[in-house]
């Protein structure tokens, strides 16, 4: 079995080149995009935020590096769906300009939750709405960059059901899921037993993040309970594309998973 791999560059550092160095040091070629600086002395910044001489020398740093920009992950969507317009808008925006300059393969992308004072049932007709305009917006702007959905605690897509009623509308992969065990684990969710059969058509992305919900800590792959051992048997390596590491601690774990 082979699997592609890619690390969550803002665990590693503020200071981009010092992310790629951390990806470089083990041996991954595929980079998941959050935050960055390209200043050493200077606080990290959303990858929407950047400018387009920003995006440039970006893109400069990761092609001498040899590590593809393989996930623009961005906070659009992980808020509520009565967030301002505007602020979707531009994240949105830099989001697509941030895949077309780095040829992402994945935008990352969340499904919104309800407003305040106001359930996820009562919420779901406005959270299909406010996702299916930023799929179609991405799918006309972005060049090739699938929307890349995660599952989240927060969010309309947290338990199997719901993500699966979500996702149910989008024939895969026009919408990939990033499966993410961790996020399942803190809705009090058994990932594998309770949410894979419900999502598995969709899944292109294994978010690697183990977790004890009864102290609720991180934990290296394997001794948490996340059921990543029954997860990665599951998946098909033709369809599963990626394994995503959050932290890069502990490499050697990841690589016996595997």
């Amino acid at each position: 079995m082979s699997w592609g791999m890619s690390g969550m560059c803002g665990e590693i550092a503020a200071y981009l080149p010092d992310q790629l160095a951390g990806l470089q040091s083990r041996g991954i070629k595929r980079a998941n995009l959050t935050s960055l600086s390209l200043d050493p002395e200077a606080r990290p910044t959303s990858i929407v935020d950047l400018s387009a001489s920003e995006l440039q020398e970006t893109r400069r740093l990761l092609d001498e590096a040899g590590i593809h920009a393989y996930c623009v992950t961005s906070p659009v969507a992980k808020y509520g769906v009565d967030t301002p317009q505007d602020q979707v808008d531009r994240e949105l925006a830099g989001a697509i300009a941030a895949a077309n300059v780095l040829e992402a393969s994945y935008i990352r992308i969340f499904s919104f939750t309800a407003a305040e004072d106001s359930s996820l049932d009562d919420a779901r007709d406005a959270v299909f709405k406010a996702f299916e305009q930023v799929v179609t917006r991405i799918e006309a702007e972005a060049g090739g960059a699938l929307p890349l959905l995660e599952n989240n605690y927060r969010m309309y897509a947290g338990d199997g059901p719901r993500t699966r009623d979500l996702l149910a509308d989008y024939v895969p992969p026009r919408v990939a899921l990033a499966f993410d065990a961790h996020a399942c684990l803190v809705l009090g969710v058994k990932p594998f037993d309770e949410m894979w059969a419900h999502v598995e058509p969709w899944v292109r992305v294994l978010h690697l993040k183990d977790y004890i919900p009864a102290t609720k800590t991180i934990v290296p792959v394997g001794k948490g309970q996340a059921q990543l051992h029954e997860v990665i048997s599951a998946a098909n390596p033709e369809i599963v594309q990626d394994l995503a590491l959050e932290p890069l601690t502990d490499y050697s774990k990841y690589k016996a998973l595997c």
